[in-house]
């Protein structure tokens, strides 16, 4: 079998880089322990990046402990953004397999919780184990592997942990400072400051694989699409940061419509990204991101040629985030040989762009600061001057004000009672533009106000709004039979019968048309409608109606509707459904009250 053999005999402590080989392939354990030496490809140096791959990656090596005794050993793989790594440890004609790890992997799966991947293995005294790891994962395939004995590790990731911490711990001060900044002082500048830097903080505990520390979410969504997330988001902040601490005057609006322009593109690009696949949306992430620094770069470059304040302080910062956008690019496309390694620079990078922003934050509000108080004291100078001045004058405006004060009392008290006049002129004028002069109660427009206002009520606090519409059966015939002023008297005893049967002062009928009648019943149910219509209907069925023609009988036909406010109705849809209502009402043989089942039409 093709395999790169290492040696572990007594003086062994590690191996970094390890070298294997391996090949792309979707096959499964079986059919790859077939494949031919000259399928398999080597990895040199151990520090193979192969970028975004379409298939899995097969690794294979075989260690050979030459000792007399079992050894455990650590296999460690320094690139926690795999989606799945699985181990397979083939020793004699056995094969154990170990359970996946990585990044879209359950993080209670991993032997060891660490920033890398990790697999724990024993090794007999003697042994010559085959070792095959299949890789799946739709970001960049980078293998740094290494193999270590237990009191090696520890060494190794103790001095590590120790300086990532002390930076992470750094960033995170940054954060906390800036955000206790903004709430003391109110100024916005220092919350995009502080979320600027959280962004960074986060990118690199996912980049990483230090986020099961902090805030480890088992969500599969939010691992695929966090660090494409994470870049823009940083870029975007920024961008609209740069934008507040360049305080572009009239001179620059081009240059504040490009950084504007840049501001919104990149927000609809982060809104759409959870829309793509993980390594689609990288690219599509890393790339508007560089466009963004390098936009917004240009910008503050230019602005420095100007001698633009603070102009080089911005530069700085974006020039400093920009570096690791195109070290980003490199790594997820493979391209990353001899480059300096992706913690190094990810730090330097977020270090200096995260310190001169902090610095430009403190160095712009202690500038803005003293040039308040120099406002300050020459406005106390001007104020004391012109002091001096109308102390000459207040004799003279004492005495113009009391005479002035005579007469404009004099001209506010007529003037009070004219506008108190016209107010109830006003408002007897708007009342009897409210009332149906036949019936003495509230006319149509009335309706339509009122109708939209309890609308509005209802859908506001989630309340049933019923409205019911009535209408006299066979009022032509009354007419016909007793004269116009016969069918007025009807018209207004069932105007009087409704009103006296409405008991809320909430409650309102109105004058819809002709022998056709509304009425408004907020905060009522279906049931609770049903209850008062049927009491007028019945009210009206038993009486006796006195008209200039003599006694007459009559009815009415009631369709009402009830229901909560929708976003999505409208005012009118409330009549339009008790008017079918009352249609159908009319239909079913008069006297009765249909109500209008949207359940039913729903269904």
């Amino acid at each position: 079998m093709a395999s790169d053999k290492i040696i572990i005999d007594d003086d062994f402590q590690s191996i970094k880089p390890l070298v294997f080989k391996y090949l792309s392939s979707d096959e499964s354990l079986a059919q790859i322990q077939q494949n031919s030496d000259s399928q398999w490809r080597s990895s040199n140096d151990g520090t193979l990046n192969l970028g975004i791959q379409p298939n899995a990656i097969w690794v294979s090596f075989t260690i050979s402990n030459q000792t007399p005794v079992n050894k455990t050993l650590y296999l460690l793989l320094e690139h926690p953004l795999l989606d799945s790594v699985r181990l397979h440890q083939s020793h004699q004609d056995s094969i154990t397999t170990f359970a996946a790890i990585g990044d879209r992997e359950p993080l209670k799966n991993r032997q060891i919780k660490d920033d890398s991947l990790v697999f724990v293995f024993n090794l007999d005294a003697n042994a010559n184990d085959v070792f095959y790891m299949k890789i799946v994962s739709q970001g960049n395939i980078k293998l740094p592997m290494s193999l270590w004995t237990p009191e090696q590790l520890l060494q190794h990731k103790t001095k590590r942990n120790l300086i990532t911490g002390l930076f992470l711990g750094f960033l995170l001060a940054l954060v906390f400072s800036n955000g206790l900044l903004f709430m003391l002082t109110h100024k916005a500048r220092f919350l995009l400051g502080s979320l600027y830097i959280a962004c960074l903080w986060t990118l690199i505990t996912v980049t990483f694989g230090l986020s099961y520390r902090y805030f480890y979410v088992d969500v599969k969504w939010l691992h695929e699409k966090n660090i494409a997330l994470l870049f823009l988001t940083a870029a975007i902040l920024l961008n609209f940061l740069a934008e507040h601490l360049l305080e572009l005057d009239a001179r620059f609006k081009s240059l504040i419509r490009i950084m504007r322009i840049t501001f919104v593109v990149s927000l609809l690009i982060l809104l759409s990204l959870p829309w793509f696949s993980y390594a689609t949306g990288l690219h599509i992430s890393l790339f508007s991101t560089l466009v963004n620094l390098v936009i917004c770069s240009g910008v503050s470059g230019f602005l420095l040629v100007k001698k633009q304040t603070y102009s080089k302080w911005i530069l700085l910062s974006q020039l400093s985030y920009l570096v690791a956008i195109i070290f980003s690019i490199f790594i997820f496309n493979g391209k990353d040989h001899n480059l300096v390694s992706m913690s190094t620079l990810f730090m330097n990078s977020f270090f200096i762009s995260s310190m001169v922003l902090s610095y430009l934050l403190i160095l712009q509000f202690i500038d803005r600061r003293d040039l308040k108080i120099q406002r300050q004291q020459a406005l106390l100078a001007e104020a004391k001057i012109k002091d001096n001045l109308q102390l000459e004058t207040i004799k003279i405006q004492q005495e113009l004000e009391e005479e002035l004060e005579s007469r404009i009392q004099e001209h506010t008290f007529e003037l009070q009672i004219t506008l108190q006049e016209l107010e109830e002129k006003n408002r007897e004028l708007e009342e009897k533009n409210t009332l149906d002069s036949l019936t003495g109660i509230r006319n149509r427009s009335y309706f339509d106000k009122k109708l939209t206002m309890e609308f509005r009520r209802s859908h506001r606090e989630q309340t049933p709004l019923a409205v019911m519409m009535l209408d006299i059966d066979f009022f032509k015939k009354i007419n016909d039979t007793f004269g116009h002023l016969a069918g007025d008297d009807a018209i207004r005893f069932v105007a009087h019968t409704i009103q006296t049967s409405l008991k809320r002062p909430s409650d309102e009928v109105c004058r819809y048309g002709g022998e056709e009648f509304a009425v408004i019943l907020p905060n009522t149910d279906t049931e609770g409608a049903l209850l008062v219509a049927e009491a007028i209907r019945a009210q009206i069925s038993e009486a006796q109606v006195h008209t200039t023609a003599g006694i007459i009988n009559m009815t009415i036909s009631v369709g009402l509707f009830s229901d909560i406010a929708q976003r999505n109705h409208e005012p009118n849809q409330y009549t339009a459904l008790a008017d079918k209502a009352l249609y159908q009402a009319k239909h079913a043989g008069r006297n009765q009250v249909v109500f209008y089942d949207d359940t039913a039409q729903r269904d």
